[in-house]
């Protein structure tokens, strides 16, 4: 009988092995064996299981995307840009990415701006950023289904996405505050002010203010500090400037959690978030459920710490994992602490989450 080529498969029996894979890399190594195989997969690839977050790291001469789940660094996926931006495909973009799939990638020239989706290819030009983008390497950043808001830390700012506006236009409802980073959820962006440790909730569509989250009254203002969006819940972690004399091990001192739709919001110390796991670095903070995840801890803070290797042109990258109940950090053992990486401009590693949908 004749050897015959992979191709040949029965068509069932393909759609059945797909429909078995749980990792979004491997839904696109399946498919792209071949155009049976691509045809067998797209149900898989339509409505891929839920996958754990990667890393996007701002290596030189291209970005590295970390799977923790793997274990695995993917140096191969390409970033597109936008046809009449071609002659940039040189240039070092500054990448940062959002939970929702996209990352933002700004020329540091001319500050010329674009959405990238590297799990689908998809490309989504934006008009250049202010000049005063360039005065700083501060970017805060997220976006919703209609719009994109960004800043550069004392100005923020929207660009409508569908249609496309032409220029970036200042939110009036916040002409002066000290951004250090924007969550979109459920419909509302969160803008967080770490010095003040103040959260500010703006409507997606309206722009308006609905709420002003003040900080816990029993916390003094940290050195560092993170906020979390998931569903009602907004949770604040802060880290006292005391631990950097005191402390190198512990990621955050005290946890806070409040429900932000109330009408009267009052935060209360934290120790459990059940079968969760956060997720956080200078951009954004989210909630992932750890059901059906064997690789993930429940009750944990997941955050990338960033330092200089030897040499001063690069830099060692490590997964931190906090436990919220007995307030211990742990590095996770990976072969990510074992790269060194070239720096990228002034971009730190973000969170993304896997996905084929690009809503």
């Amino acid at each position: 009988m004749a050897l015959r080529g992979w191709s040949h498969f029965a068509p069932d029996l393909l759609v059945t092995v797909s429909g078995d894979l749980t990792e979004l890399a491997d839904i696109a190594r399946f498919r792209s064996v071949c155009t049976t195989w691509r045809d067998a997969g797209v149900d898989a690839a339509a409505a891929p299981p839920s996958q754990p977050p990667w890393l996007v790291l701002p290596s030189s001469p291209s970005p590295l995307f970390f799977n923790p789940s793997e274990d695995r660094l993917y140096r191969n996926i390409r970033l597109s840009v936008p046809a009449a931006d071609a002659h940039r495909r040189r240039r070092r973009r500054r990448l940062s990415a959002s939970p929702h799939g996209w990352i933002l990638a700004v020329d540091p020239t001319d500050l010329a701006a674009s959405l990238l989706h590297p799990f689908t290819g998809s490309v989504r030009p934006l008009p250049p950023l202010p000049a005063f983008f360039a005065e700083t390497d501060d970017l805060a950043w997220d976006l919703s289904p209609h719009s994109l808001m960004a800043s550069c830390g004392e100005v923020v700012l929207v660009c409508a996405l569908d249609p496309l506006a032409d220029s970036w236009a200042p939110v009036p409802a916040m002409p002066d505050c000290n951004v250090s980073s924007i969550n979109y959820a459920g419909g509302d962006f969160f803008v967080f002010e770490e010095d003040a440790c103040r959260t500010t909730i703006v409507d997606s569509i309206t722009l308006a203010v609905t709420a002003v989250i003040p900080p816990p009254p029993q916390v003094d203002l940290p050195t560092e500090a993170r906020v979390v969006v998931a569903g009602e819940e907004l949770f604040l972690l802060v880290k006292s400037k005391w631990m950097y004399v005191f402390s190198d091990d512990v990621d955050f001192s005290k946890a806070f959690c409040v429900n932000h739709r109330s009408t009267s919001p009052a935060w209360q110390e934290l120790t459990s978030i059940g079968e969760r796991a956060l997720f956080v670095d200078p951009l954004h903070g989210f909630a992932v459920g750890t059901a059906g995840f064997t690789n993930l801890e429940s009750n944990t803070v997941y955050s990338v710490t960033t330092k200089e290797a030897s040499r001063s042109s690069s830099v060692k990258y490590s997964v931190s994992a906090f436990n919220l109940q007995s307030r211990t950090s742990k590095k996770l053992a990976c072969r990510l602490n074992e790269l060194d990486t070239a720096q990228r401009g002034g971009a730190a590693a973000s969170w993304i989450i896997p996905s084929v949908n690009e809503g």
